[in-house]
């Protein structure tokens, strides 16, 4: 008897320090908040890059000014996220235990219900799933155009054979786990955007400013351009899949500070002398615009590296949430393999059927990016503020929710961990102009984006598989 006592008291042993072995390897492996700040640099900062000089150009002189407006709320409301996840970890003790597929979804669920669990699903993966598709289109039109630079214009690849070759080069790099196991990828993608966006800056320096000419913004273009200035931060959809790998994940607000600021600043460099430099001669992709030599092959190549480590990074809460939803286990299976590369599959098609980035990024920016950046965040944030006690909130209580006895002088039982959060009256309002601003300006631009595609104005051309030199330089 003693000896089955002792063997079984040596077994729960075992089983405790396997459990502190993996907890201490998990944390060993999480993100810190200088990590947790590269991958945002590293997962929107590129097509920023190439597409702000343009959209400031179209905005006018106001474009700086809107630039940084932008900015700065899309970093305040990135904040307002991380609350939201730190809020229900709080209150949900399982959510430090399990693994956590759609964090933003739940998010969404936990403050307004299945609708907008739903909703926000949807627009989650309609825009990452774009912005993939963008930095692919980025990647193959990049390509070509070096080749074809390097190659004194003679040597001509079209778009649509690019295209599936970068596709084939991104699948098994997706096959990688969560953000904290490609954390390389996004040390890559910053740094490159960075040196990308210096680089830009120089090639500048070396035009003649003196001819330049700048031409009345209209508001067809305007709007069109804040759509684009919005895709450049729409950074919020990846952000709680971030948080949720940091090792303090209440320490996610000052990653998110550290990197739109960051962001920011590269955007005004490249934006504003883009614009005072070049001006009308803008190109809606600047490395386009930039006089061929080995400064524009440099950028040409440092962003064409971080657009495919974007892809990869911005993909992954898309493929994460897939496999929640089928079950599929957190590690290296065939069932991994399958939906990334159906993913991946799925996005070249789209590529294939729509080869310019112009029209997608603008489409998102005003869309689904402005309900995930400026629209969800402040909405989520004050109903989960509202919710007093477990029964405020949506779906099942918390697993240990610690109810106290009920008081001598009540009937009423409360959790002891329920985060309460109380928003203060000028903090109420200044949300309710976020969402008011994102509401007008996701309209608009959406609508001037498709005005421009059903008229013409878009440049638009036939698909890959109606003629495959689309895209080739002429």
């Amino acid at each position: 008897m003693s000896s089955t006592s002792s063997e079984s008291n040596s077994n729960a042993d075992s089983e405790v320090d396997d459990a502190k072995g993996v907890e201490a390897v998990q944390m060993k492996r999480s993100l810190g908040i200088l990590n947790t700040s590269i991958f945002i640099i590293g997962s929107i900062c590129g097509g920023g890059i190439l597409a702000i000089p343009q959209a400031i150009v179209d905005c006018g002189a106001i474009g700086p000014i809107v630039l940084i407006a932008c900015g700065v709320i899309s970093a305040y409301t990135g904040t307002l996220l991380g609350k939201c996840w730190t809020m229900l970890r709080s209150r949900y003790p399982e959510y430090k235990q399990m693994r956590i597929t759609d964090p933003y979804p739940t998010i969404a669920y936990r403050a307004g219900g299945k609708v907008a669990k739903y909703a926000t699903r949807a627009c989650i993966d309609i825009t990452l799933f774009g912005g993939a598709t963008v930095f692919i289109l980025l990647v193959a039109g990049n390509i070509s155009e070096l080749v074809y630079e390097l190659s004194g214009k003679e040597q001509k690849f079209s778009l649509c054979y690019l295209l599936m070759i970068t596709v084939a080069v991104l699948i098994p790099i997706s096959w990688l786990g969560t953000p904290k196991d490609f954390w390389q990828a996004a040390v890559i993608a910053a740094s490159t955007s960075i040196l990308a966006a210096i680089f830009v800056f120089a090639s500048l320096m070396q035009e003649d400013p003196e001819k330049v000419i700048h031409s009345s913004p209209e508001w067809s273009g305007f709007f069109s351009a804040f759509g684009t200035i919005l895709f450049a931060f729409g950074g919020a959809s990846i952000f709680p899949t971030v948080q949720v790998d940091m090792k303090q994940p209440r320490r996610f607000p000052t990653s998110v500070v550290l990197a739109m600021l960051t962001v920011l600043g590269v955007y005004l460099l490249v934006g504003v002398s883009g614009y005072l430099v070049l001006g009308d001669d803008m190109q809606p992709n600047i490395v386009e615009a930039l006089n061929a030599g080995w400064i524009s092959y440099v950028v040409n190549i440092l962003i064409t590296i971080h657009l495919m480590m974007a892809a990869v990074i911005v993909t992954n809460p898309v493929t994460q949430g897939i496999e929640g939803f089928f079950g599929i286990p957190d590690k290296f299976t065939i069932g991994r393999v399958l939906v990334r590369t159906g993913v991946y599959l799925l996005s070249l098609f789209i590529a294939l059927s729509v080869p310019h980035f112009n029209i997608i990024l603008s489409l998102l920016g005003g869309s689904t990016i402005a309900l995930t950046n400026f629209i969800f965040p402040p909405i989520f944030f004050y109903l989960l503020s509202r919710q007093r006690n477990p029964s405020d909130a949506y779906g099942d209580p918390p697993q240990d929710n610690g109810i106290d006895e009920p008081d001598e002088a009540s009937d009423i039982q409360t959790p002891i961990d329920w985060q309460v959060e109380e928003i203060p009256m000028h903090v109420k309002v200044m949300l309710a102009e976020i969402i008011l601003l994102g509401i007008v300006g996701g309209i608009s631009s959406t609508y001037f984006s498709l005005a421009a595609l059903v008229t013409g104005d878009s440049a638009f051309t036939v698909p890959c598989y109606v003629n495959m030199s689309v895209g080739m330089p002429s």
